[in-house]
């Protein structure tokens, strides 16, 4: 049972936080915000091992993967990892995002290979052939946006704004018998607006927000509301209220500030999960947690961002379908000591572990992510090692259980146990 201490690079993006990474790793990481810290093979940023110090993970898997992957993910997956774990932190809003099907992404990274875009050019927006699916765990309190609300509730949204023209959204949207097609319509008509006709939009729906946000405050909703949906609605228009007049300073003349009025406004607590599907509208606003997506780096954007973005592409590869507020439960939890989570995919799940000095064995063969979160972690297999607070460790698969003990909390991605059940992809 191969197991490796890692190494992990960190992204310094505007919209990181300069404080959760930085305290949880205990790594002076100086004034840059950083963003992210990749835990995973990917060839764009891979993880580096200590011991001997300097190797790559991808390297170290692609010489021998049956080894370090085992039979029934590289029977699924080949020679590669088929996740990547990430430390989010979030200070700002992140682009407004769409992450394509498998399906999609190995037909246009082919063209876009073929057409001779090179891989760091800006403008390739398909880095690999790989969908890109997330799971986000909440390590503290985490705002975001993902999916189109419901057409009813995104239209009581609008009209709390008293504005003409999204009074007239709202009718167009709340009268449809096809909100995919209308809603794709809106989009597609706001994302095509010119700098200057959105910075006039724009600067009207703030000092809208304002007044109602402030109308809000000064006469909240009864306790007694006269239904759970109206009062649901009445907090959700308050958040959006209240989230957009800044996302208005930050982006004056973006029309995809627009498009935040249609999406559900997700707030998770600590130990709350969501999940992303391919084709969701998306945007994380602010907090620290633990990501698990499929390894890719495929991301297709519209706005909130100083980065290349792709409005055609986004719309083709976009879902229009209104959903509800896409959270995550557990498939199996025993109170806050152990919490599963099997999103439907191959490629991975999570599992988050509060030990108090009690073992626990993990019985399936998988290749592992472990991350230590707080305390003191034990990893037993072939070899002990102990993880402090913000250390990590690759371990590979194996036949034999690997158990985990001390006193301290771990994240653990992995392959899912029933991997080998599953069709290879």
């Amino acid at each position: 049972m191969p197991m490796y201490r890692l190494s992990n690079p960190i992204r310094h993006y505007a919209w990181g936080s300069s404080t959760h990474i930085a305290q949880l790793t205990g790594r002076d990481l100086g004034d840059a915000p950083a963003a992210e810290m990749w835990m995973s093979a990917h060839p764009a940023d891979p993880s580096l091992l200590r011991e001997p110090p300097g190797g790559r993970l991808d390297d170290l898997i692609g010489a021998d993967p049956l080894r370090h992957l085992g039979p029934d993910a590289c029977a699924a997956f080949g020679d590669r990892l088929p996740y990547l774990m990430k430390l989010l932190a979030a200070r700002d809003t992140l682009s407004l995002q769409v992450h394509p099907t498998g399906e999609r992404a190995r037909r246009r990274h082919v063209e876009q290979q073929a057409a001779g875009i090179a891989l760091t050019a800006p403008e390739r927006t398909y880095q690999d052939t790989s969908h890109k699916p997330e799971l986000l765990y909440a390590l503290t309190r985490f705002e975001g946006m993902a999916g189109f609300r419901e057409t009813d509730r995104s239209a009581a949204v609008l009209r709390g704004l008293s504005l003409p023209w999204l009074d007239r959204v709202a009718d167009t949207i709340e009268a449809t018998w096809t909100p995919f097609q209308t809603l794709r319509d809106v989009v597609t008509r706001w994302l095509a607006l010119r700098p200057g006709e959105a910075r006039g939009l724009l600067a009207e729906l703030r000092a809208a927000c304002v007044r109602a946000a402030q109308s809000a405050h000064a006469h909240p909703p009864p306790r007694r509301a006269p239904s759970r949906q109206a009062h649901d609605v009445s907090r959700e228009s308050l958040r959006v209220y209240t989230a957009t007049p800044s996302l208005i300073d930050a982006y004056p003349a973006d029309p995809s500030v627009l498009v935040t009025l249609l999406l559900n406004h997700v707030v998770l607590a600590p130990g709350d999960a969501m999940f992303i599907h391919a084709g969701t509208v998306h945007a994380h606003t602010a907090g620290f947690g633990i990501e698990v997506m499929a390894a890719s780096d495929n991301v297709l954007r519209a706005g909130l961002t100083p980065k290349h973005v792709d409005i055609p592409e986004l719309l083709e590869a976009a879902s229009f379908t209104p959903v509800p507020t896409p959270h995550w439960a557990p498939a199996d939890s025993a109170g806050e000591s152990r919490v599963l989570l099997t999103p439907p995919v191959d490629e991975f799940e999570l599992l988050v572990l509060c030990l108090d000095g009690h073992d626990v064995d993990l019985t399936h063969s998988a290749p592992r992510v472990v991350l230590c979160l707080e305390g003191t972690v034990q990893v037993t297999g072939s070899q002990l090692l102990t993880l402090q607070q913000g250390d990590s460790a690759f371990v590979g698969a194996c036949h034999a259980p690997l158990c985990m003990s001390g006193t301290g909390r771990a994240a653990v991605a992995q392959t899912p146990a029933s991997l080998a059940a599953r069709r290879p992809r």
